[in-house]
This record gives structure tokens, sequence and C-alpha cells, in this order.
């Protein structure tokens, strides 16, 4: 059940990798490379008169035609799978493994070109009280909207990701850390003075982040372990408030 009035999760994928982009345009161009052929032998076996040969001939391009066609449907499934290994199923949002990869490439690309970025290690607060009190269907809803409200801040080479629990991340490559903090102080503000609904219930939800800078020699675990308690210590500065 989504809380009221908030509109649906869209479906979230992730951009192709340069190498999977040419596969697929690749594998569309043998496509219709094959068709062509095809139409072209069909007509070319309308003015052959032996009635024998046209139909030996017929057989085996549909025979062709029926194996690429299995071959097509295989490469689909294969890119479907692939993309539910990298999609959390609750919000459609990148999972922990699309995040690991994201990085993998992006600290490849601060080794090369010496530009870093920021991560952005984000926790929601009291976030077990919610599940407690209004039920496991209420904190799903939760992070479901959450995830809409993340999705605003995040640029089109940024990577928003889910990464367990009540845990989201976002990677904001060439960011630096006074503009993830401007960008992720605003969200914070909007989210706590929005509360959701659930139900007659209005749940009040506040969110906990931490950043972390990175670079071509940052290792991705430190980096993680880093945002973490960024996030931690900030979290703990609220509750003294």
């Amino acid at each position: 059940m989504m809380p009221a009035n908030d509109t649906p999760l869209p479906n979230w994928t992730l951009p192709a990798s340069a190498g999977q982009a040419n596969s697929t345009a690749q594998s569309a161009g043998q496509s219709a490379g094959f068709a062509s052929l095809v139409l072209r032998l069909r007509l070319a076996l309308r003015r052959d008169p032996d009635p024998l040969k046209r139909n030996l001939v017929e057989q085996i391009l549909t025979a062709a035609a029926e194996s690429e066609q299995q071959l097509i449907d295989q490469a689909d499934r294969i890119a479907e799978l692939e993309a539910l290994s990298t999609t959390d199923e609750l919000t459609g949002l990148p999972n922990r493994r699309a995040f690991e990869s994201f990085m993998t490439s992006d600290l490849a690309r601060a080794r090369r070109d010496g530009h870093g970025g920021t991560l952005a290690f984000l926790d929601l607060d009291r976030f077990k009280a919610i599940n407690d009190r209004h039920g496991h269907a209420a904190g799903d809803a939760v992070l479901c909207q959450i995830a809409l409200r993340l999705h605003p801040i995040a640029r089109t080479t940024d990577c928003l990701a889910r990464l367990h629990g009540d845990e989201f991340v976002l990677a904001m490559p060439g960011a630096a850390r006074e503009q993830a903090e401007t960008r992720l102080a605003e969200l914070a503000m909007r989210v706590e003075r929005q509360p959701l609904r659930f139900g007659d219930a209005l749940i009040p939800v506040g969110i906990s982040y931490g950043l972390a800078g990175y670079d071509g020699n940052t290792e991705l675990q430190t980096l993680l372990r880093e945002g973490d308690r960024a996030m931690y210590l900030r979290k703990q500065d609220r509750r003294r408030d």
C-alpha cells in the first residue's frame, strides 16, 4: 500500500555501458540484415520454375528465421535478468551490486583524469519505530516514497542506490563537498517538513546523511566506512538537539 496522494514509483533503469549499447546495436543490425536476406531470397524464389526447389528453400528459410527469433528472445531474456540483478525489488532503485559497479568505474575514471567526487551515505531516522508502530507495510511505503523524494537531487551523471534496509547512497562524480552539502541539507529539510500519509496515519520521517570525498586513490570500502561514520556522527548530533 502506498501513502495516499503520492505518485507511484517510476521504473528505474541503469544506463547501458558502451559495450552493452554497442552489442545491442550490433544485434539489431544483424537481425535487420538477416530479414533483408530472407526477403530477397523469397522474392527470387518466385521466379524459379522448379516447385520442389522452391519448397525446399522455403523450408530452410523458415527454419532459419525461427532460429534467429529464438536467439533474439534469448538475448532479450538475458538483458532482462541482468536488469533484475542490478535493481532493488522494493524501490526500483539500483541495488548494491549496481552501485559497486558504478563506483568501480568512477574510481577508475578518477584515477585517469584526477577528478574525484563526493559520496552521500543516507539513513532514515527512527525507521525501526515506524515498522514497530505502523507495520512493515508502512515501512515499505516509506522507503518507496523516500526513493521518490531522493530522485530529484540526483543528476543524470550520479548514482542513487539503496544498499539495504533504510540505507541509501548517492554518488556524485565531480561534485565538491560544499555542493553536496547544500543539496543534501535542502533535501533533509523538505523531507522533515512533509510527513508521509499511510492510511489514516501521518508518519514523520527524518534523514541523516554523511559525506565523504573520493579521488583516484580511494578504495570503495574505505569510502563507504567514511560515509557511514559521518552519517552516524550527524545522527548522534541530531538526537542531542
